[in-house]
């Protein structure tokens, strides 16, 4: 695949342009060239890994097109290559890939709500260009219409986006579903569904043929396909695990096995005979009458976290100290009241856990986006006051998120080591999220260790865990949320490695990697 470097022929407003390369690359049409003015000509990277986020197949099934989330389109098989977004300043990661109807092309889906085309693929607009319409959640899953002439877009809280000839008939936003939505399937006659993470269905101008929400996934749901006629379609759960409905006919699953890497999609064959289970590693696995598609897979450091939202909350702030007033108001907890922040405690040679606190979580931050995921931080300077513990929790629980890590390092006795995950205890408003919080901290603790070296604590909590019945960021949470203690600052050992850039990164990563073994099953 040619990586050259990207120039802009023109801009002018929503005219398809040309873009030009200084070698071969094939130009491209869509949100890219809005963009392609500000992408660095010599640093075609940019801030996403390359982790893959889906699969289109050629019109043969002897071939399928790979997307990452940096951009990359990878052809295997008999798929050509048709241009890709990699050196443009992505907005956000993409999330997306659906082939045109011929094959001769492809649309990729930005998080933004973004589209890029190429090919033969045609620009019809997209949710980050229609003005005032821009999605309050990520943009996760694409379809054509049978022709090609018009796609549809879906976000996460269920909002849906038509362009060119795809006929709007509804979503499942206003119904605001329990559970985030994850994909989308057409029918021939332009009407479709919207799956959830659950397995509920959606359904608007197609007929409903049931759901697996009622059968209790083992594990999420990550995607959806229609069958040709639109009959009937299947849901297809992180696992590899497939549910057939309608005139969907089950041929086996991915999920009497464990995988390589998690599932994140089902392709359906030209006829409905067969279909492919799609893994996080750019390969697929094959059913029915589908076409083995032999591929050694990608090499990745890390499996995508597309489609996920994750609260970083570093502790206390910079300018806590210079504010008691502030940090000393009483504020309700969920049992009982306490003080609104504290200032946190600092090495003997004062670096303040504020600093580790902001230091670690930015560096984690960077970790969870270059993979897809939507960060949401609690502060974004070490110069301001507060928020209060009680803030903190509604700004991770207004975020819808799908895990909350609250960083700490603690301030024990000076012969004491190691680090300490904090758990919630029930108490009403965090009554439904004890149990998914208690896995989330098994996850961290489990690459935490390891990860950085640091011992469990000596001092504090058993085998590393904590429950914690008076703090307010754990009490007031309805969403999966810890807060861990990486290390006992007034420690001499423990303290040298706070103060230590490179740990720091060390303890981001095993966060970023017990965050992932949390929301996809594989570290």
């Amino acid at each position: 695949m040619i990586r050259s470097f990207l120039a802009v022929a023109a801009v002018v407003l929503a005219v398809v342009l040309l873009l030009t390369s200084s070698g071969a690359r094939p130009k491209a049409t869509g949100d890219s060239l809005a963009r392609a003015a500000v992408a660095a000509a010599a640093s075609p990277a940019n801030a996403y890994a390359a982790v893959p986020v889906g699969v289109a197949l050629t019109r043969t099934g002897r071939g399928f097109w790979v997307a990452e989330a940096n951009g990359d389109v990878i052809p295997e098989g008999d798929a050509v290559f048709y241009g890709d977004p990699a050196s443009v300043n992505l907005a956000g990661p993409i999330t997306s890939i659906v082939a045109t109807p011929s094959g001769h092309g492809y649309w990729l889906l930005e998080g933004n709500g973004g589209v890029f085309s190429y090919g033969d693929a045609h620009f019809y607009s997209s949710a980050a260009a229609a003005g005032g319409l821009e999605p309050n959640q990520p943009t996760l899953d694409m379809v054509s219409t049978a022709t090609g002439n018009g796609y549809w877009l879906v976000s996460r809280d269920g909002g849906v986006w038509s362009f060119g000839g795809a006929a709007f008939h509804g979503s499942a936003r206003p119904l605001h579903p329990p559970s985030a939505i994850v994909g989308m399937a057409a029918t021939p006659g332009g009407g479709y569904w919207e799956v959830a993470r659950n397995g509920g269905i959606y359904s608007f101008g197609a007929a409903f043929h049931g759901s697996a929400g009622p059968l209790d996934p083992k594990t999420p749901i990550v995607g959806m396909a229609a069958t040709p006629d639109g009959g009937g379609y299947w849901e297809v759960e992180r696992n590899g695990g497939i549910y057939s409905f309608g005139d969907a006919v089950f041929h086996g699953s991915a999920a009497t096995a464990p995988l390589p890497a998690p599932a994140i999609g089902v392709v359906s064959t030209a006829n409905g005979g067969g279909y492919w289970v799609v893994l996080a590693n750019g390969t697929v696995r094959s059913f029915g009458n589908a076409t083995p598609l032999p591929s050694a897979g990608l090499v990745s450091s890390a499996f995508s976290l597309v489609g996920e939202i994750i609260t970083v909350d570093p502790g206390h702030n910079g300018g806590n100290r210079y504010d008691p007033s502030y940090i000393n108001q009483l504020v309700w907890n969920g049992r009982e009241y306490e003080t609104c922040d504290t200032t946190g405690t600092e090495t003997a040679a004062g670096y303040t856990e504020a600093a580790f606190n902001f230091d670690v979580g930015t560096r984690l931050a960077t970790i969870l986006r270059s993979f897809g995921a939507s960060v949401v931080m609690t502060r974004t300077n070490n110069t301001g006051v507060g928020p209060c513990v009680n803030v903190r929790a509604a700004i991770g629980n207004n975020a819808g998120s799908d895990a909350d890590l609250f960083i700490h390092a603690d301030g024990g006795p000076p012969g004491g080591r190691g680090f300490t995950v904090l758990l919630p205890v029930a108490d009403g408003p965090n009554d439904g999220v004890i149990g998914s919080s208690l896995q989330l901290g098994l996850d961290v603790r489990s690459e935490f260790g390891p990860g950085t070296g640091e011992p469990v604590s000596d001092y504090y909590g058993v085998d590393g865990l904590q429950p914690r019945d008076d703090l307010g960021g754990l009490n007031l949470t309805t969403v999966p949320k810890i807060l861990i203690e990486c290390a006992n600052m007034t420690n001499p050992t423990d303290a040298a490695l706070t103060e230590n850039p490179a740990w720091r990164q060390l303890a981001a990563s095993s966060l970023e990697r017990g965050l992932s073994l949390f929301l996809t099953g594989v570290a």
